[in-house]
């Protein structure tokens, strides 16, 4: 009976990572501003401050990272004060990259000084220069977007002009979003396009708006979805479904737009690459140092934040299902008790045999978790592709999970995100 429920629970688990929910055909309502803004929590420490003094002569101060640079003109201050850059945790709605403490924070300029953010490609993947903005945080801790923005696409610098020190914040003011950015044939990925509320409209020089929470664009703004490439897209307002071709394309990757009207602010295209592979990986296992049975994987997909999953492509072609789940990096993580629902796990099933499974009742009947773990020793950062071994020792199978036996597996799974 326990085998069978095991079995029945599995493969639940196995159905809802494998399959999309269904999308709602609705057309999203656009969304109802606020026009205060929201407040957010104060960023903590992330990274070594710089520190330098600087008198009425001028100078300028750049963060460890090289990421922000401070420029005090002559006269802004007529004695020597110390200025510092301090890293730390962006919690603006809309964040790219760190945040960055200026301190002191009463100090008075007789002219203003110049905030610069160096942006880098990576920080473009989502967005377009055009759409990068400077924000700080208030005393009421909503961040405050500067109309005094100006943009060198050239050198790659985004510059505000300020007479006040706070924490400071580059942000994207829209951006495209797409859940995978690599697809097996057959895959799907969910877009949509973001921003904030009240930030879209042109601001002028020494104007300041709060931000508001981050939502979907306004259905309004969204003029035209378009695919170049192999598949089918389906747009919904805001949000678009892709699905990819049966078989790699020729043109690969794909591409997928989405033209933006705000009005008096300007129109936008935002482009979303999505490579089309037919290798997944594979995942191999083995049952009591017996040969190794090999088996296609599915793309890794996330349960949550560090929550990752993962399992063979087609269970009916072989006759066999295994599913792995670990929560954390790089490491070794021992599997979950099994009274908890979440938490590292890997479950082998051969169908028409033993049901094997990371937890075992002992000869006094405690059920306890296997000893072993998964071990990630990639998580694809190079290629794309996590990379470990498990070891369940034993693992339970048979009438109520009382018979043991050792179960190895190593895998090559390729990431949905």
């Amino acid at each position: 009976m326990l085998q069978r429920i095991s079995v029945a629970l599995w493969a639940c688990v196995f159905t809802c990572l494998l399959f999309s929910c269904k999308k709602d055909n609705d057309t999203p309502e656009d969304p109802v501003y606020n026009r205060e803004g929201v407040a957010t929590p104060v960023g903590t420490v992330d990274g070594t401050a710089t520190q330098k003094t600087i008198g009425a002569e001028g100078g300028a101060l750049t963060s460890t990272d090289g990421r922000i640079k401070l420029t005090i003109p002559a006269g802004a201050v007529s004695s020597a004060q110390q200025f510092s850059i301090q890293p730390i945790s962006n919690q603006n709605p809309l964040a790219v990259g760190k945040a960055y403490r200026l301190e002191p924070h009463n100090v008075t300029f007789s002219k203003p000084v110049t905030l610069e953010f160096t942006y880098t490609e990576e920080d473009l993947n989502n967005t377009i220069p055009e759409a990068l903005g400077i924000a700080y945080q208030d005393d009421k801790g909503v961040w405050q977007a500067q109309g005094s923005v100006t943009t060198d696409l050239a050198n790659r610098k985004v510059k505000v002009a300020t007479t006040h020190f706070s924490d400071w914040s580059l942000f994207e003011s829209f951006y495209l979003i797409s859940s995978a950015s690599t697809l097996p044939t057959n895959g799907t990925a969910d877009l949509e396009v973001f921003t904030t509320e009240d930030i879209l409209e042109p601001l002028v020089p020494g104007q300041q708006v709060p931000m508001g929470k981050k939502i979907s664009v306004a259905t309004t703004n969204i003029k035209e979805w378009k695919l170049a490439g192999a598949g089918n897209l389906q747009p919904n307002g805001a949000k678009a479904v892709y699905k990819a071709p049966a078989t790699v394309p020729a043109i690969n990757p794909v591409a997928i737009s989405v033209s933006l009207d705000f009005n008096k602010r300007g129109k936008y295209l935002l482009v979303k690459h999505i490579n089309i592979t037919g290798d997944d990986g594979e995942i191999e296992v083995r049952v009591a140092g017996g040969a190794w049975v090999k088996q296609p994987a599915s793309p890794a997909v996330k349960m949550g934040p560090d929550n990752i999953a993962m399992a063979d492509s087609d269970g009916d072609e072989n006759g066999w299902y295994v599913l792995i789940r670990f929560v954390g990096g790089v490491g070794t993580h021992p599997f979950k008790d099994p009274t908890a629902i979440w938490g590292t796990h890997v479950h082998y099933h051969i169908t028409g045999g033993n049901n094997y499974t990371c937890a075992y009742i002992k000869a006094d009947g405690e059920f306890v978790a296997s000893g072993g773990g998964v071990t990630i020793t990639s998580m694809g950062d190079d290629d794309g592709f996590i990379k470990g071994t498990f070891l369940i020792q034993p693992a339970g199978y048979g009438d109520n999970l009382r018979q043991t036996a050792t179960v190895e597996g190593k895998f090559r799974v390729r990431k949905s995100w």
